[in-house]
């Protein structure tokens, strides 16, 4: 045997390759990208946003139209496309609250924003801000208490009122005793 004849025509390479090709086509027809993307609740929506927010940016999400339309803005810019999967109907039927200086619960409303050159009725808006800190409030939804922390710690969720003001409560102290 000559040395011509253990070699590779570039004919079988061509096929080899094409077949590769056939192949890495089916396999990424078969997946979804979108299908691998969390999505948006209210115990991981701080996380979700911190993960989009770059430093020196404000985001903010708005939930308008009685929860069943949302937008961002990021610098007070709206954002024709939100790249994260929000679906406003999980936040059907919330209230936000913050503790009044006598420990208990103030509802929350919210100023209505300019979206598309009309004034539309906002139902819950959190923010990320510049140095990364973002919203601190207790949102109820379904006898369900969510605890949001001003900056880097997790959502806590209680089944009270009580014990979410207790938490609440909780951070505003430590806030204060870590600055003195």
């Amino acid at each position: 045997m000559t040395d011509r004849n253990k070699a590779f025509t570039l004919f079988e390479l061509m096929v080899v390759v094409m077949i590769i090709g056939i192949v890495y086509a089916l396999v990424l027809g078969r997946f979804n990208p979108k299908e691998h993307i969390k999505i948006v609740q209210l115990d991981s929506l701080r996380d979700i946003l911190t993960q989009k927010h770059k430093e020196g940016q404000r985001l903010d999400l708005v939930l308008y139209d009685k929860c069943t339309k949302a937008a961002l803005f990021i610098n007070n810019a709206y954002q024709e496309k939100m790249d994260i999967n929000l679906k406003p109907s999980l936040f059907q039927g919330i209230k936000v609250y913050k503790s009044d200086p006598f420990g208990h619960e103030r509802k929350i409303t919210f100023t209505p924003v300019i979206i598309g050159e009309k004034l539309k009725p906002v139902c819950f808006h959190f923010t990320v801000y510049p140095n990364g800190s973002a919203s601190n409030y207790i949102v109820s939804q379904n006898e369900r208490y969510y605890v949001f922390p001003p900056y880097f710690e997790d959502v806590n969720v209680t089944d009270s009122m009580e014990e979410a003001l207790a938490r609440y409560t909780h951070e505003k102290e430590k806030r204060i005793t870590s600055y003195e």
